[in-house]
């Protein structure tokens, strides 16, 4: 359960003896409470009671900022522990204390406490600048600001790359902690002629929109599986639901009994991006002849907090995908991921329209969906390539002798 946050002001009663009262944020779980000072100290009529918040606006601002501090520290904690408790804010608030010593403060504890105090991060940027926090703490358990060189980016690049990491993959984990030293730059603990990423080249390669065409879909849809193969099944039903909706894997896992919308019509999604934050809306009985909404209601549980494909970690069922790839003679780097561009490709193949695209899938610039309208027209033009070729009249070989008697 997720800790409840709200203002509370004048708890203490101080304003009849001081004019002011203190503004504290209440943090509530399990039927504990905790309080915790914001340092504000503000007299009633500077309080909206209506909207339990401060009447100036940059006030509210800097108080909703201020939980969204400790929001961020619950989402990371969780993230990095499994479990929470309201105690686990002491850490946080040990967080806050300035460090006696600057020299004393070692960059990968520099890291670990502005993961906490950015709350305008995302859920899911949040997990993924962990888990490269993890592979840095992993590579050295403890890194000091002066072990910030150029040798030592090499290092960490040679130690992802024996780790079997994609070269993508560990472009997007040195972006990562190119931020973090780009904000200790920022806190005066390390002078800006050190950054070590001003010599240090990033490197990418192309990589091609892995997506099944309709009659690849098909196969996986017609598989059969036993009772023993359980977890298969549910990994197959949990990919073709994302080719269906183009939701992203973070998304599809998290989905609960209480996101559903049932309608006269039929069943709706009514959800949250965790990624983008977006709100957003899937008719699943229009979706492909309602086959998102028939394997739905094959998992769909009693109860509201329970995930409908549970344990369907993203480790879980990408293994089984390969498995799954196997037994349908599909691309055996067959991954979660192509289950949203098996939708964006499949949907541009039917509507033609890529404006619909960018919206079913929320990139918020047209250059994201432009991939799935490439990919569509290198497909047509294979089989244009095919067609003609075996259509063609064969070669005249005769040379100047064909045309005599």
């Amino acid at each position: 359960m997720k800790v409840k946050y709200e203002l509370v002001f004048d708890r203490k009663k101080e304003i009849q003896k001081k004019g002011k009262g203190l503004v504290q944020i209440q943090a509530y779980l399990d039927g504990a409470r905790r309080y915790f000072s914001t340092r504000l100290h503000l007299t009633q009529k500077e309080w909206d009671d209506k909207k339990n918040t401060a009447k100036d606006p940059y006030t509210a601002r800097m108080l909703r900022e201020k939980i969204g501090e400790f929001e961020n520290f619950e989402i990371h904690y969780r993230a990095t522990h499994k479990k929470f408790s309201l105690d686990d804010f002491k850490h946080f608030l040990k967080s806050l204390k300035p460090a006696k010593k600057v020299d004393a403060l070692s960059f990968t504890e520099f890291y670990r406490q502005q993961l906490a105090k950015q709350p305008q991060l995302a859920k899911a940027t949040i997990v993924t600048h962990t888990v490269t926090f993890n592979n840095l703490c992993a590579f050295k358990k403890q890194v000091e600001f002066e072990d910030l060189t150029y040798s030592f980016l090499q290092d960490f690049d040679i130690f992802l790359r024996k780790k079997g990491k994609h070269i993508n993959t560990i472009e997007k984990y040195h972006r990562h902690l190119r931020k973090y030293i780009n904000l200790a730059i920022l806190h005066d603990l390390l002078a800006e002629d050190k950054n070590p990423y001003r010599k240090f080249k990033l490197v990418t390669e192309p990589t091609d929109a892995l997506f099944l065409l309709p009659e690849q879909r098909k196969r996986i849809e017609m598989l059969e599986f036993t009772p023993e193969q359980k977890e298969l099944e549910m990994a197959r039903d949990m990919f073709l639901f994302s080719c269906y909706t183009g939701l992203r894997h973070c998304d599809s896992y998290a989905l609960t009994r209480e996101k559903v919308v049932f309608t006269e019509e039929g069943e709706g999604l009514k959800y949250q991006s965790i990624k983008t934050g977006k709100w957003d809306y899937k008719p699943l009985f229009l979706l492909f002849d309602g086959a998102p909404a028939r394997i739905l209601n094959k998992y769909l549980p009693q109860r509201n907090k329970v995930r409908i494909f549970k344990g369907m970690s993203s480790q879980k069922v990408n293994k089984l995908l390969k498995i799954i790839a196997v037994m349908a003679d599909v691309d055996p780097r067959l991954y979660f991921k192509a289950s949203r561009d098996t939708f964006g490709t499949n949907l541009y193949m039917l509507s033609g329209d890529a404006k619909l695209v960018q919206l079913q899938l929320q990139h918020s610039k047209r250059e994201q969906t432009d991939k799935y309208v490439h990919a569509i027209e290198q497909v047509q033009n294979e089989a244009l390539k095919k067609i003609f070729k075996q259509n063609s009249p064969p070669a005249n070989d005769g040379g100047a002798e064909s045309g005599q008697d």
